[in-house]
């Protein structure tokens, strides 16, 4: 039989520093599974009590869609084993668990951007 699953799935949330459009507040607004196929599953904390869902092809959408467009907010995805990625000026998103992406935290494109 295949292993259908064979990496599992992540669950992270996301916190925001600031809320410049002023809609989903700041501290952790949603939190997130990532499943094993590359599906995103986010989950508003707003408006309480139920907040929505929303699903997405893969990381790379979530992210040019709530996070990128929002540098002003300092969003930082927190995964459940400790990894993260922040939000940095002009869109970039890097993984800080990575001793070398935090030292090239100026220098690196944001993720997706070819390299250069």
């Amino acid at each position: 039989m295949v292993e259908r699953a064979p990496d599992g799935m992540r669950r992270f949330t996301m916190r925001r520093e600031f809320d410049v459009s002023g809609v989903s507040g700041t501290g952790i607004v949603l939190e997130g599974v990532h499943f094993s196929t590359g599906v995103v599953v986010i989950h508003w904390l707003t408006p309480p009590p139920r907040g929505s869902i929303s699903v997405f092809d893969d990381l790379e959408q979530f992210l040019s869609i709530h996070v990128r467009p929002h540098p002003d907010n300092r969003t930082v995805l927190r995964w459940e084993d400790g990894d993260e990625m922040v939000s940095q000026a002009a869109g970039a998103v890097i993984d800080v668990t990575e001793p070398e992406a935090a030292d090239a935290a100026d220098e690196t494109p944001p993720v997706g951007a070819p390299a250069s």
